[in-house]
């Protein structure tokens, strides 16, 4: 089976942008969610991939690793002020 991981540049990628546009607070609560209902949400993004080329490829591949969404959890929570 293929090993599908989502790169550490491509999560740092991620939590830069979550920062900047000012989306924590969106985005932890959101994650929760996701880490329930991800499989389903990757699952939706693969048979959109056709429509939209690569671009969703990472972002369906973390929603199906529960471990890169607690990853991402951490990221942004490392960045809140305590």
């Amino acid at each position: 089976m293929e090993d599908k991981r989502v790169p550490s540049a491509q999560l740092a990628r991620w939590v830069t942008a979550i920062r900047e546009y000012g989306l924590v607070d969106v985005a932890l609560p959101f994650l929760d969610v996701l880490q329930v209902w991800g499989f389903v949400g990757g699952q939706v993004l693969w048979m959109l991939a056709p429509f939209f080329g690569e671009r969703l490829a990472p972002l369906a591949e973390a929603l199906e690793q529960p471990e890169i969404l607690r990853q991402l959890e951490d990221d942004l929570r490392a960045g809140e002020v305590q």
